[in-house]
């Protein structure tokens, strides 16, 4: 096993597999002691951009070339004092970008004088069909990021234009982004090799290994850094993948990496996902806890989450318990009041009852007392009939 462990890879995103999609990302990497290089280029997903896959091929195939050229100048010519000038290394290296930018441009003519732009190629452009066959503004077609690294013995050298992330490891286990922010880059906006000012635009960052030599550096298009919610994660990701693969050989590691790529798509940002990197497995070793604090501490965050998500769901069960119970309350209360007056509406019934009985009896006593006085007027009655015919009976 070499010292140090290179690797690149990519993988279809688990959206465009739905869609039967290419791939429009590229990944490759170079090494020949003491030179090694790595580099992600992320072809556009836009309608307009059609060619995007190939133009992520030549921007990577490109960047390699010229950044392999320019390690070879600086040792050849023994330039490396004009790197520790920051001026001459300004004026250096934006003549390296510069070459960059117009060989990818010259690749992507090249590319459609071999292969003209068809006619249903021009369809799928939509609002920019007429401007392209007019010939203007072709290298939109190929729109492409570039994100790419070179390590030597002495330095390093990063290079970015449009989005993306690259991670570095200290010395101390610290992870970091060296890379300064890009404020056209935002959600899904990014600058290309195809705007017009992508040799001034370009980003880099070189580090002078003699006073600050990174342990690890990894780069990865933007499918990976939005598959994480925040940099916490994102910086425990790259963490364990170090630790992870620290000891792994060539094959193991592209076992690795096929299993790990499509699933990081597939849970987090749907998109491709590609990443490339170098690191030093001894000096990891070394870092070994640092690293694993920072997987701890989002395994921490997960947990307090998780948390928090139980704790939301518990106040929102509670409060859906508070408002059922303050409807049962409110139900029972209306109810007791209903009992009460229906308890006061059968208390006064009673007496209306009570009062009717009575009024009952006193009317059955009346009519009792009514019909002995009857019988007693017709016993007197009879009686008188009775006087009256033995009366007629003496006068006869």
């Amino acid at each position: 096993m070499n010292k140090n462990t290179l690797f690149a890879h990519t993988t279809t995103g688990y959206k465009h597999i739905q869609m039967d999609l290419a791939n429009e990302d590229s990944v490759d990497l170079w090494q020949n002691d003491p030179y090694q290089i790595i580099a992600i280029a992320d072809g556009h997903g836009a309608r307009e951009c059609f060619r995007s896959e190939v133009g992520s091929s030549l921007a990577v195939d490109v960047a390699i070339q010229n950044l392999k050229l320019f390690a070879q100048t600086v040792d050849k010519y023994d330039l490396d004092h004009v790197l520790q000038n920051e001026e001459d290394r300004e004026a250096l290296i934006r003549s390296l970008i510069q070459d960059i930018v117009d060989n990818w441009n010259q690749y992507v003519y090249a590319d459609i004088q071999a292969f003209p732009i068809r006619e249903e190629e021009y369809q799928r452009a939509q609002t920019l069909s007429s401007i392209y066959q007019k010939g203007m503004y072709l290298t939109n077609i190929y729109g492409t990021t570039l994100l790419s690294a070179l390590i030597t013995e002495n330095y390093i050298l990063i290079l970015q234009q449009g989005d993306g992330v690259c991670i570095c490891v200290d010395q101390n286990g610290f992870l970091y982004q060296p890379m300064p922010d890009d404020a056209l880059c935002i959600r899904n906006i990014t600058t290309s090799l195809c705007d017009k000012d992508a040799s001034r635009r370009m980003r880099y960052v070189w580090i002078d290994r003699r006073q600050a030599d990174p342990v690890a550096i990894m780069i990865a298009s933007d499918g990976i850094d939005k598959s994480f919610q925040d940099l916490i994660h994102l910086q425990a990701f790259f963490g364990e993948l170090c630790l992870e693969i620290k000891d792994l050989d060539q094959e193991k590691i592209q076992s690795y990496f096929a299993h790990l790529l499509p699933e990081i798509s597939k849970r987090g940002s749907k998109d491709d996902t590609s990443l490339a990197g170098w690191i030093d497995p001894s000096k990891i070793e070394a870092v070994k806890k640092e690293l694993e604090h920072y997987v701890q501490v989002a395994h921490n965050m997960d947990r307090l989450k998780s948390a928090e998500n139980r704790l939301h769901h518990e106040k929102n069960a509670k409060k859906h318990f508070d408002m059922e119970k303050g409807k049962l309350e409110s139900r029972v209360q209306k109810i007791e009041k209903e009992i009460e007056a229906l308890q006061e509406e059968k208390i006064e019934l009673r007496k209306n009852l009570d009062a009717l009985e009575m009024l009952h009896s006193k009317q059955v006593n009346a009519c009792k007392d009514a019909q002995h006085s009857l019988d007693e007027a017709n016993g007197r009655f009879v009686r008188s009939l009775m006087s009256l015919e033995e009366q007629k009976k003496e006068e006869q």
